[in-house]
């Protein structure tokens, strides 16, 4: 008898030890949860929210002719890789120079919202013409067009997002507007796979329904609320006078360590070639109609990364995480390198994806927070003109090598410069600094 109530007792003690655990378990989820929710709804500006709506429907858009264009060209238009990545290249580089003005038009009238429409209206009467293009050429005139106007909305956003964020909280805001714009992608991505499986591989359907979602973006924009637009309705925290950005004062914020920093970034973007080869790569594994899945994983690599990594460097430190992104870099190319199946492509794909937004994001928000507010756009500007010439140089090259030797030295040829990356951080990464206005 006392033998059975030792045993009921010791049943009871382990019964309540395992929900004890379970408890404690529970607790440290639902702190997780807590501190997670904290971040993402009580630490980030309520505009981020809005600014990041617009540019899910504007990222659907777009991923849905992009990653589509390479196979069009290829299949239906016969374009070689190189001519695929040159044209890629090009229009990304016009993209990128457009926005070094957009955001110096923005820094001088403080109207951030007026350039982003201009650009969105651009965006929206461009769409169609791919829907009707017959060869490289006319694509290229299309998409240099259409990057126009993703220049001109591109460098306003992101100094909005870097206006209304504080030095602690910026590098989350710039992974969860990019987390968003890449759920918008991978809405896309997917549409873009169901209209070619039920259309029949029918690429000038995709691209006519794409403009729908540009619509949608520019009503979005709308409801976004600007500091301008707060200091109209009488908030006081928003109040700040607008003086001329170009002052010698503020541009002396222009310093041997911001353009360290520009360096190190180009020395890295070297590194980084056209994704729209991905789908022709995927190619070699499964078919043409499905080949563009691996922009999915892109798309699922940035939405899974961005925000995290976005989170944790405003914790740890932005310049540790860039190079984890570095890292990540190196490791997709060795996936894409060592592929014997379409798996080992999507995680190539998905590690590729996950460090290329997080790393933008990270070197936005260390530039803004080296440059007085002022100049915001203009700084964000001269980044985005500087890596679009090295996306071009690295686009232009890899499509030579990818069509001369094989698309296993173009990921050489990138992990090549990653590694050079990583040689040149301590010397090009510069100190910290205190941010010249929230």
């Amino acid at each position: 008898m006392v033998t059975v109530m030792k045993k009921i007792s010791s049943n009871e003690v382990d019964e309540k030890s395992k929900n004890a655990i379970k408890v404690s378990a529970s607790h440290r989820s639902l702190s997780f949860l807590s501190m997670f929710k904290l971040s993402v709804f009580d630490s980030l500006p309520k505009g981020v929210f809005a600014i990041s709506l617009f540019g899910l429907f504007l990222g659907a858009s777009t991923t849905m002719i992009y990653s589509q264009l390479g196979l069009f060209l290829k299949n239906e238009l016969h374009a070689t890789e190189l001519k695929i990545a040159f044209i890629d290249g090009m229009v990304e580089f016009i993209a990128y120079v457009t926005r070094i003005f957009s955001g110096m038009i923005s820094d001088y009238f403080m109207n951030r919202k007026f350039i982003l429409y201009i650009g969105c209206i651009t965006t929206l009467f461009m769409k169609p013409l791919f829907a009707i293009a017959t060869s490289p050429l006319m694509v290229m005139v299309a998409q240099s067009i259409e990057r126009v106007g993703n220049g001109l909305q591109a460098t306003p956003r992101d100094a909005l997002i870097a206006d209304l964020s504080t030095p602690a909280t910026r590098g989350q805001s710039f992974g969860f507007s990019k987390s968003f714009k890449t759920i918008g992608g991978l809405l896309g991505t997917s549409i873009a796979i169901m209209i070619m499986w039920l259309s029949s591989n029918n690429y000038r359907l995709v691209f006519a329904c794409a403009t729908i979602a540009v619509a949608i973006s520019i009503f979005c924009l709308s409801k976004i609320k600007t500091k301008e637009e707060i200091r109209n309705t009488g908030h006081t925290e928003a109040k700040k006078k607008i003086t001329n950005p170009f002052k010698k004062q503020y541009l002396k914020s222009f310093d041997i360590h911001f353009w360290k920093l520009i360096a190190f970034a180009v020395i890295f973007e070297l590194g980084h070639f056209t994704e729209a080869l991905f789908p022709i790569y995927a190619n070699n594994f499964v078919s043409t109609s499905v080949a563009s899945s691996v922009s999915m994983f892109i798309s699922i690599g940035q939405i899974l990364c961005s925000f995290p990594i976005g989170l944790y460097a405003d914790k740890f430190g932005k310049e540790r995480f860039l190079k984890v992104c570095i890292i990540m870099m190196i490791l997709a190319n060795i996936s894409f390198m060592s592929a014997s199946s379409i798996y080992q492509v999507y995680i190539g794909a998905f590690l590729w994806g996950g460090q290329m937004t997080a790393n933008q994001g990270l070197f936005l928000s260390v530039l803004t927070e080296r440059v007085d507010s002022h100049l915001r756009g203009t700084a964000i500007g001269i980044y985005y003109c500087a890596v679009g010439a090295s996306y071009l140089t690295a686009s232009v090259i890899s499509g030579k090598i990818w069509t001369s030797y094989g698309s296993m030295y173009s990921f050489l040829y990138s992990i090549i410069f990653c590694a050079i990356s990583l040689a040149l951080f301590k010397t090009l990464m510069p100190p910290k600094k205190a941010s010249n206005g929230a």
